[in-house]
């Protein structure tokens, strides 16, 4: 059986690729507001209006379907995930590409594991 996906609320278009999104946490039972980078696409500077956009005409009741990759989140903290229409399933990441306002991605997962590996933590010793 699928894990189902949560629901969330987009609150802003911030840049050409980064959503402010709004989503109930049942656990905490408290409202939670985070970044979301659209996933397996690099967009476009003309891309922001297509987000609007695309998100007023498929949000079902201003809400839409978040599609987490493994809820995890790139080098500025935003979390990697594409958006879907609750009713037909299209993709925030899928109308991109088709409407010319991004360029696919393929290895969007590898540049963020790869920005992971290559970051340091700090030494106890030098803070």
């Amino acid at each position: 059986m699928e894990e189902p996906k949560p629901i969330v609320t987009v609150t802003r278009v911030t840049r050409n690729d980064t959503l402010m999104c709004r989503a109930y946490c049942p656990l905490a039972r408290s409202r939670h507001e985070f970044a979301v980078s659209v996933a397996g696409v690099w967009c476009h500077h003309d891309a922001m209006q297509h987000i609007v956009d695309w998100c007023e005409i498929h949000a079902d009741h201003e809400r839409l379907r978040l599609m987490p990759y493994d809820y995890i989140r790139d080098e500025y903290g935003r979390m990697v995930a594409d958006l879907s229409d609750i009713q037909s399933g299209e993709t925030l990441s899928a109308y991109l590409l088709s409407v010319g306002a991004a360029k696919p991605r393929p290895h969007h997962m590898l540049e963020v594991m790869g920005s992971f590996m290559s970051s340091r933590e700090p030494d106890d010793a030098n803070g």
